[in-house]
Parts: C-alpha cells; structure tokens; sequence
C-alpha cells in the first residue's frame, strides 16, 4: 500500500502515517523515496496493539445451521446405522467362535443380545464367506434349534 493508502486504511492522517513510518512505529519499507507498507504486515501490527480482552469470532451470518433434513439422508444413515449393527454382531460371533472348548453355539444367544433380524443378517453374512456353518439341531428338551458352527 502507498501511504495514502495507508492513512484511509486506518482512518489517519497522512503525517501521522508518515511520522510513524520514520520512527518505525508501524511496519513499512521504503522503495525509492516512497513509504511502502504490506497490508497483512500491518493488520498483524494492528493486533499487537489492542487492548482489552481477545475478540471472539464472529460468525458470517448466523451460527452454522445443520442441513435440511431429508428422506434420502434420513434412509442413509438409518442403512449405516444398520450396517453398524450387523457388523458388530458378526464381530460378537466371531468372538464367540474362538472359544475352543465349544464347537457349536446357538443363534439364540445372539438375537437375545442383538435383534433377531441383525443376528440373522450377520449370521447370513458370515455363511455366504463360509467363515460359518448354520444346521438345525435337537436341543436339550428334543425341540430343534438352529446352531452355528465353524466352517
């Protein structure tokens, strides 16, 4: 900036400027024989002279307003959400599948923990990567019951 440039920058007189220049109170350089002073320079200057407490900052217009809501967005997260579900129960499985001592276990345990429609899409998922084998079984009282087993 020049150093009319300058003084209308901060509302000062152009002597003023000048005089400040010369006592290096404010950041400047000469070229030739003209006062020169870089905008950003001077705006950190400015900074280092105020007083008082530090301004918080402002926001352009308003404080940030979340998006509209829409079917779509809502469909989305509700299908991660439900992703999120599945994928921690086949985790649970596949913790359960490491105890040694057992080979089968039933899906049971598992809707009790989770809902039966997530147990049933891990449990699916986890068959069709043949990570597990699913069957049907007497249980304790004769009735069946289905069971996994590893694959």
């Amino acid at each position: 900036m020049t150093l009319p440039e300058m003084a209308n920058y901060l509302g000062l007189a152009e002597r003023t400027i000048y005089q400040w220049a010369q006592q290096g109170k404010v950041p400047a350089f000469k070229l030739g024989s003209s006062w020169r002073f870089r905008k950003l320079e001077v705006d950190g200057w400015l900074e280092t002279q105020r007083t008082g407490p530090k301004p918080t900052p402002q926001s352009y217009l308003t404080d940030s307003i979340p998006p509209p809501r829409s079917n779509f967005r809502d469909k989305k997260e509700k299908q991660q959400e439900h992703q999120a579900q599945i994928s921690d129960c086949k985790a649970d499985v596949l913790k359960v599948l490491a105890d040694e001592t057992r080979d089968v276990w039933t899906i049971e345990q598992f809707e009790d923990v989770h809902s039966p429609e997530i147990a049933a899409a891990a449990i699916e998922q986890l068959r069709k990567t043949k990570k597990i084998a699913v069957s049907e079984e007497k249980g304790l009282q004769g009735q069946l019951v289905t069971v996994i087993r590893r694959a």
